[in-house]
This record gives structure tokens, sequence and C-alpha cells, in this order.
């Protein structure tokens, strides 16, 4: 039977497109070329482990007639936004053409059921395969080398790539998408993810310190030469600082005195399952995209945004294990080992409570150290959300990323909303501290800490940090950062 009986749907004529000059088609632009197109959408974690997949196709089939093309397909409501997308292009470094599918039109096109989901189609303008979930890399290779053998057997390829030019990239600035944020006496800890470096200051942005050398890797080493990928979480236990190297899928350490790098948990490679691995050897078990990291007493935890559970690093006993969460998405509460979260980005300490920020399903989530019982503060599932604020009943988030405890409350940063909200203890009724919902006030905020009675926020694709006074819902940019 020939394979080659679904012809492939056409782009709509009035998509907007993202990182080309100009609109492509299927029927002229794709013809003659082997396509893969990514079907994906920005918040998602497992689009987020498919993206370096697709850099290194595209690295190896440079010379050939082989085009990857991003479909950006929204979950949230602000990831219908192209300007939103087009941060998130740059955020992760998408080098390929993105055609915004706010609607889910090419979705439904190509029959698509879930994110990501990669459609391969050879040089005649044919659908060859459907694949949904992350990708398996060596499987790709062999079936794009397969459909440019035929196509060159045909006599039907074009001569060579398709010169497509990708929009400029967002600028210099001192900060590039910084990320999470972290206090530990006098010193604040920025994670400067899109330099894939640390950055050390005092709370007013004196800068004192930068760990890595600022490109993406995954050295050990004195401080100017080491090198991170997309860190994000950060703690500091016992002098010395953790870092969730997110990009790496490792945990890495920094010794605050000597200022020397060393990784303590993972192998560099992305882990495939819930657990793998010799817990009492952390070197020897792959994570999946460490995001937080929260001390607990002589313990670490770890926000494990990928495998959607919370794990916890012993340091003295060199002993890393999942500690809460089934590893299903989804929104369950419960017991430890049965509760269920979704991509879970952010953790801070209130009492005997572990407080997490858990994304995907737009939740503030509770852990209770006492019974061991999961419970949620507001949010409600995998697609419930919005921008409501009151009791927790009618509390609407979108995409927090973040969390921070404060007098008497815990800040939620709103990412999606671009706001910083608050949840009082007292009351357990949410408002809103800090943004009026417009980027220019604040773009997707990614990081929160607490510090001499201010909310210090990582105003993520603004690249810079800000300060408010919670008290007046006043802002103020770190000057010596922006400079």
């Amino acid at each position: 039977m020939d394979p080659r009986t679904v012809r492939s749907p056409e782009f709509p004529p009035d998509s907007i497109w993202l990182n080309t000059r100009r609109p492509l088609t299927v029927s002229g632009d794709l013809r003659g070329r082997v396509a893969l197109l990514d079907f994906w959408t920005y918040c998602c974690i497992n689009c987020m482990h498919v993206l370096p997949v697709l850099l290194r196709l595209e690295a190896r089939f440079a010379a050939e007639p082989f085009i990857v093309v991003g479909v950006h397909s929204a979950k949230f409501i602000s990831e219908k936004d192209p300007l939103n997308i087009r941060r998130a292009i740059q955020r992760y470094g998408v080098a390929h053409p993105v055609v915004v599918d706010p609607d889910h039109d090419i979705w439904e096109r190509f029959a698509v059921k879930a994110w990501p989901t990669l459609a391969l189609l050879d040089a005649g303008g044919y659908v060859r395969a459907m694949l949904p979930g992350e990708a398996d890399e060596e499987d790709l290779v062999e079936r794009i080398e397969t459909l440019l053998q035929e196509g060159r057997a045909r006599g039907i390829l074009a001569a060579g790539p398709l010169d497509i030019a990708p929009d400029p990239d967002a600028g210099t600035t001192f900060l590039r998408f910084p990320g999470k944020l972290h206090v530990a006496g006098d010193r604040l800890f920025i994670a400067d993810s899109g330099h894939d470096r640390i950055v050390m200051t005092d709370l007013d942005g004196g800068v004192r310190a930068i760990i890595g050398e600022g490109g993406a890797g995954a050295h050990d080493g004195p401080a100017p030469l080491a090198s991170f990928h997309n860190p994000q979480g950060m703690a500091v236990m016992d002098g010395t600082l953790y870092v969730a190297d997110t990009g790496n899928h490792l945990v890495r350490a920094v010794d605050l005195e000597t200022m020397e790098v060393s990784t303590v948990a993972g192998t560099a490679e992305l882990g495939r399952g819930r657990r793998a691995g010799d817990p009492s050897d952390p070197l020897s078990v792959p994570l999946r995209s460490p995001w937080a990291l929260l001390p607990l007493g002589s313990h670490l935890l770890i926000a494990m945004a990928g495998s959607h559970q919370l794990w916890v690093y012993d340091p003295d006993r060199n002993v890393l294990a999942p500690w809460a969460g089934s590893g299903r998405e989804d929104h369950i509460d419960g017991p430890l080992d049965e509760a269920a979260f979704a991509q879970p980005s952010g953790l801070t300490a209130a009492g005997k409570y572990v407080i997490v920020a858990d994304s995907e399903v737009s939740s503030v989530r509770a852990v209770d150290l006492e019974d061991g019982q999961v419970r949620t503060l507001v949010g409600r599932g995998l697609f419930d959300f919005g921008d409501s604020i009151g009791t927790p009943d009618r509390v609407m988030l979108q995409h927090p990323l973040d969390v921070a405890a404060g007098p008497g409350c815990v800040y939620i940063a709103d990412t999606y909303n671009n706001k910083v909200k608050a949840i009082s203890f007292g009351s357990m009724e949410t408002t809103t501290v800090f943004g009026d919902g417009t980027p220019e006030t604040m773009h997707e905020p990614g990081g929160l800490a607490v510090a001499g009675g201010r909310v210090l926020i990582a105003d993520t694709n603004n690249h810079r940090l800000l300060r408010g006074d919670p008290a007046t819902g006043a802002l103020e940019e770190l000057s010596p950062l922006a400079g």
C-alpha cells in the first residue's frame, strides 16, 4: 500500500508568521522538502523538552532540503498573543519559522490531540507520520533520512534548504529573561536565565559576582569558567548555593567561599520516567527539568517540573528521591504519594506548609508537613484559568510560576496575567498587589523574593528586576541592573 495517501493540509492564508520574512505555504515553500511540523505551546514543559531535539536536527540536516516549522497552538489566553510568542521564541532560542495558531485551526486540520505532537511531511507534501509526545531523536533522524533518500530517488527534492531569516534578537540588556530570585542575608541571587548565568548582588542591585561564563553549557569549575543552561531556582544552605540547572536537567552547587561550581545531581540527560538510577548516587539519576528549590531543614526540596513531582535531596547522606506527587499530570489532592501536580514551578515555606506554584493547573497548592497531605489553596484544574480575585472559590490564575511567603500572606507570580497577587493567611482571600495586566508594567513575571518588607520581582519578558512596596503597590526598577 502506498503510504502517500494523506496530503498535508495548507496553512490558513491569513495566519501570522514569526521568525520568517514572509508567510510559508505547504504547496510552495515546503514542496520538495522534508518538513517537520512541531505543534507546541510555550507553557508546556514537554514542548520545551522537544525544542533542543529540533535544534539538533536542524543542525544535522542544515545542508539538506529539510525544514522545521513550529505551529504554536495556544493553551492559555496569554499564549495567543504574537508578542508573547515572539518573546518565548527568543527565550528558548527557536530559530525556525513559527505560525501562530491561536484558535487551533491548523491543529484541527491535522487532527492533533495533545502537546507536543510532530507531523512529518515528505517532499511531495504528504503526511507520513503523526508523532505525539516527546520525540525520540534517533527515530526522527532515521525517518528524515529515509524521506530524503526517497525524495532524491523520485527526483522531487529541492536544490537545498529554504532561505528563511529569523526575527531579530531581544537586544542587549544586562539581564536577559531573568527567572528565579533568592535572598540569603544581604545577598540577592538572580537566575539570569537568558544569559545562562547567576548574578549575585546586594539587596539594592549592586553587582557582587557573576557565576557562569554566559554561554549554555554544563561545565564545572571556577565561577568565570563554569556554565549553565537556563538556570532557574536557587537556595543557599550551609555556605553553598544550590542551582536548579533546568536546561541541563541538573542540580549544581556553588561554594560561596571559593566560588567553585560542581554538579551534585543528574546525568545531563533528560529523564524519561518518574524515577530511575540509584537514589544513593544522585549523579546516576536522570532528572526532568528541575525548576525550583527550597531548603527544608537539612534537606533540599526540588520542584521537578518535568515529572510533575516534588523531589528531595539530602546533601549530608547524598541521597535523592521523589517526595510528593504520583508523577501523573493532574490536579489531585491527598497523601504525598497519591497527590498529583502539573508542572510545579515555584516553592516557598510558610509555617508547617510548603507552598507550591502549580503552573499548568493555574493553582497554588500546600503540602502539610505534619500530616503529609496535599491541599489546594486556589485553583481547580488543567483547563481552568482566568484572572479573578476574592475568596478561594472565586480565584482564577493563569500559569503562576512562583510563590514567596511574606508577613501574613503568600505572594504569587500570576505570570500570564502579568500581575503579582497575594493570599492572606487570615481571610484566605486573594488580592492583586502589583501590576495592571499590561506588559509595559510587568510582562510574565517568573520569580519572586521578599526582603526588607519589599517584594522583589523578576520582570522576565522586560529583562529587568522590580522592587515593589506592598503597602502602596508602587514599583521601582533596581537601576544598577538596568544599565
